[in-house]
């Protein structure tokens, strides 16, 4: 009862973890729980301008090549912004079931870090590096984050702002990057480029982490789902299109290594459903697949073929190896006592058929032979092994 009790700790336990990690994994989060992370991704970088802004302000040796009126209005909209983007933070947390918030607050969120981003970027040019970075940047890490919807509502006005803006650049309606003194000597500028590689770097750094979290979350994920997809989910065997899967393999390989296929049949159970009801049902089914996983040798399978019926196969193994592991788990399964929640103990036993692998039969012929010989196992009075053919 100790041993039950461990292995069905462990069998939740196991369950547990798969739920937390698919909770903890980004893509899986709340649509405002993603805005706090983009509102922190924006306070960082209106941080890194506000440095930049008082390290000018701080050293007249640049004041030359840069308009301090510009710089000093982009101090001031920095802060600004800070204080707007950082104070959304907390009402994300907090009002976060509510649905009015739910519905609208991402739009304002990533609406008003939009608009911080056009204002920077027109201030150090709509196509500087900078500018071109965190828009495909922030473009493609939005779209895998939040629903196209919100992103291109917003990626309308912001590409039209930047073309426009750029447009009107090149016909000289307004400035180009007017927070630098260019002079047309803009590849010149020394401090120009280091301006850009100062806001690049960070960027461009801060959302290959991100892709990089994003990606391996979802590599694990699509492991977790290929997992779950061969898993029968209450045994925590695996399921008939796993088994099937291997019997195949196994067939192509059949004449490296031969190999056995028992089916095995609880026996009278509809009668402990019946009695005890499917719950303790459950328990049973889930007792005897720990039991016959303690049985088996490691590169063995174990699987719920359906209903209480088990299938066991059996790799590089003789008849006579089969056979002892199926006495091994039948003898198992007949002395295993289960209890109820009224302290009744529950008894079982189970009906064994074995085939045993040959190169002229398909894997579907090699099952057929074992049905048959567990429906004679059963019909012969059953808790007992029966071969399927007769070239074991």
């Amino acid at each position: 009862m100790n041993s039950l009790a461990s292995s069905s700790k462990k069998l939740n336990k196991n369950k547990l973890s798969h739920y937390l990690l698919e909770k903890e994994v980004i893509m899986n989060w709340s649509t405002l729980k993603k805005c706090i992370l983009m509102l922190v991704l924006a306070c960082i970088i209106h941080i890194a301008w506000l440095g930049l802004d008082s390290f000018i302000l701080l050293n007249p040796q640049y004041w030359q090549v840069v308009n301090l009126d510009i710089v000093r209005i982009q101090f001031v909209l920095n802060s600004i912004f800070l204080l707007i983007l950082s104070g959304l933070i907390y009402p994300c947390y907090v009002l976060h079931d509510r649905v009015w918030v739910q519905r609208f607050l991402p739009y304002v969120a990533i609406g008003i870090f939009v608009i911080s981003l056009c204002q920077d970027s027109y201030f150090v040019g709509v196509l500087s590096p900078m500018t071109m970075i965190a828009y495909i940047c922030l473009l493609t890490v939005g779209l895998v984050l939040f629903k196209r919807k919100i992103i291109y509502i917003m990626l309308i006005p912001t590409t039209s702002f930047l073309v426009f803006s750029g447009y009107l650049s090149f016909i000289d309606v307004i400035p180009y990057a007017p927070i630098f003194k260019i002079d047309g000597q803009l590849f010149l500028n020394g401090f120009w480029l280091l301006s850009m590689l100062y806001f690049v770097m960070p960027i461009l750094i801060t959302c290959l982490i991100l892709f990089e979290i994003l990606l391996s979350q979802w590599r694990h994920r699509e492991r977790l789902i290929q997992h779950l997809s061969q898993i029968d989910p209450l045994t925590n065997t695996f399921n008939r299109r796993r088994i099937s899967q291997s019997l195949e393999y196994l067939h192509q390989q059949h004449q490296h290594s031969p190999y056995a296929v028992i089916l095995l049949d609880l026996d009278h159970f509809k009668s402990i459903n019946d009695r005890f009801g499917h719950h303790m049902g459950d328990k049973v089914l889930v007792a005897v697949s720990q039991e016959l996983n303690h049985h088996l040798r490691e590169h063995d399978l174990v699987g719920r073929f359906g209903g209480e019926e088990f299938i066991l196969i059996l790799k590089h193994s003789s008849h006579i190896k089969a056979h002892q592991i199926a006495e091994r788990c039948r003898a198992s399964i007949e002395a295993l006592i289960i209890s109820n929640d009224e302290g009744q103990s529950i008894r079982v036993t189970a009906s064994f058929g074995i085939a045993q692998s040959h190169h002229e039969l398909r894997p579907q012929q090699l099952l057929s032979q074992a049905d048959k010989a567990l429906y004679a196992a059963k019909a012969s009075g059953r808790n007992q092994i029966l071969s399927g053919n007769q070239s074991l």
